[in-house]
């Protein structure tokens, strides 16, 4: 099993779906809200930003809280909590650190040690992954924040996030 931060397009790939757009098309349905959904126009509101929690990319809903996966190459945001209600609904576009970086911050992120965890799929294995290094916060998990830089990282990781 590669190790790798999960997107959201791991996600629509389990679930047979050739697009982001189209697993969220396809949870809008599933939780009955039919083929109303505004998810097939264009991004629109203010932007979120993406973070990596526990080993994948994800974006906090500004309204609700809620968080789900996205991911870099189809950088859209639904919050299936609220169904981005103050938005009318429609998804919100997705703010990535550029290319290069991101790939940085990925490398070093995944050089935190963990436990993988069980489950019957490559993401529940990846997501479930306990971290091992304990600081004195608490574990080193395989998280990032925007603003936190590739040095931050670093020294957490050789300094067990002290």
């Amino acid at each position: 099993m590669e190790e790798k931060i999960i997107t959201a397009k791991d996600y629509a790939m389990r679930e047979g779906a050739a697009s982001v757009r189209e697993r969220i098309e396809n949870i809008c349905k599933k939780q009955g809200k039919g083929n109303e959904t505004p998810i097939t126009g264009e991004p629109k509101g203010k932007p979120v930003n993406a973070e990596i929690n526990f080993g994948q990319w994800i974006a906090r809903c500004p309204d609700c809280k809620g968080a789900e996966a996205v991911d870099p190459d189809e950088p859209i945001f639904y919050c299936f909590s609220c169904g981005n209600f103050s938005n009318d609904g429609h998804p919100r576009h997705v703010l990535f650190p550029p290319e290069k970086e991101r790939k940085a911050i990925e490398k070093e992120i995944l050089k935190r040690p963990v436990k993988v965890g069980m489950g019957t799929h490559y993401i529940e294995r990846l997501t479930m992954a306990i971290p091992v290094t304990m600081t004195k916060e608490g574990l080193l998990a395989r998280s990032w924040m925007p603003g936190e830089t590739l040095d931050e990282i670093k020294r957490q990781n050789k300094t067990g996030g002290r």
